[in-house]
């Protein structure tokens, strides 16, 4: 973490939101995000719009459809 104390910056936020989908955040870093994202509209926003992304590219096929160039 950048900081010490309870609430991370937004900055941290947007990372953990980021390596959250690459891997299980621990403990302490969940909690300071959810302390984060209950006072923060912006990063919260954030948070979503990565969620939409992440399910929007589920969808997507794995490849092998022959629609690529």
């Amino acid at each position: 973490m950048e900081k010490d104390g309870l609430k991370p910056t937004c900055r941290e936020v947007h990372r953990l939101v980021s390596e959250g989908m690459d891997r299980d955040l621990t403990m302490v870093e969940r909690t300071r995000m959810r302390l984060h994202l209950m006072v923060c509209a912006a990063c919260t926003r954030f948070d979503n719009q990565m969620d939409t992304l992440r399910k929007a590219m589920r969808g997507f096929p794995l490849g092998g459809d022959g629609d690529q160039p």
